[in-house]
């Protein structure tokens, strides 16, 4: 039986899961495409009170149920404060250290508008800082977000609706190079999420039936520490996580490859 993915198919959908914001906490659109993706394949799904999908493919049997699970959310950030210059102090959503937010391009979603915006270093210019740019701390605290719209005040940040609490996305670039090589920003686990629909699209088109029930299950609060379990149905015997797998000293793991984690600590993954 022909297993192959259809790789134009697992393409298209992580470039267009990439293009959707989805900060944690911000993920009604993107739960919206995977619905709509899931409902033309077929295959039925609900949504729970927060917003995860669970979906179902049938089996032979219907215990002892598998799942496999991806989340669909993102690191990202939010305002923390309206500035006396015009620009805006920002948090971050999620785990992750502010030197890899400087200079990225984002969208801060206002109740009025989407504004787009630069995240930069305070001493974001060495012809005016000189070496003080290169001693700079790394710290949330050390950047803010030029917004691209004349505000040079707090009453001009007002006007444009933006207020504490609003949400920013990191814009994610993806770009496929002739190689093959897949790079963007949030592949964590937008790659994941790809693959499973990819997967799903196979065993559907090829009217495979699996041997027990499996729960394809997209979560939305991974990135802030909230996994799998408020979406388990009761009858899962065992369960897979596709998610990001960070290579670092000490382990037996590759970038070119899949590592499959041994425990569930952030250590070994």
């Amino acid at each position: 039986m022909n297993f192959s993915i259809d790789m134009d198919y697992l393409r298209e959908t992580l470039v267009s899961l990439l293009n959707i914001p989805s900060p944690s906490g911000y993920t009604d659109q993107i739960v919206h495409f995977v619905g709509n993706r899931l409902q033309a394949m077929g295959i039925p799904f609900d949504v729970t009170r927060r917003g995860a999908i669970r979906a179902n493919l049938k089996g032979e049997q219907n215990t002892l149920d598998r799942a496999i699970t991806v989340h669909l959310e993102t690191l990202g950030a939010m305002v923390m404060s309206l500035k006396g210059n015009g620009r805006l102090a920002s948090a971050p959503v999620g785990t992750w250290s502010s030197r890899f937010a400087e200079g990225a391009r984002v969208t801060i979603f206002s109740a009025k508008n989407a504004y787009r915006g630069t995240i930069l270093p305070l001493k974001a210019s060495g012809h005016t800082f000189g070496d003080a740019v290169d001693s700079q701390p790394v710290s949330w605290e050390q950047l803010e977000i030029r917004i691209d719209a004349h505000c040079c005040c707090c009453r001009h940040l007002e006007e444009c609706g933006i207020e504490i609490g609003d949400y920013v996305a990191l814009d994610t670039t993806p770009e496929i190079t002739s190689s093959g090589f897949i790079n963007a920003r949030y592949l964590d686990d937008k790659a994941g999420a790809a693959v499973l629909l990819a997967v799903a699209k196979c065993i559907v088109d090829r009217e495979i039936v699996l041997p027990v029930d499996c729960h394809l299950l997209f979560t939305i609060l991974e990135e802030v520490g909230i996994g799998a379990s408020g979406v388990l149905y009761g009858d899962i015997a065992e369960m897979v996580v596709i998610d990001s797998a960070p290579v670092a000293p000490g382990q037996h793991s590759t970038e070119l490859g899949v590592n499959h984690c041994h425990d569930g600590s952030s250590r070994s993954l």
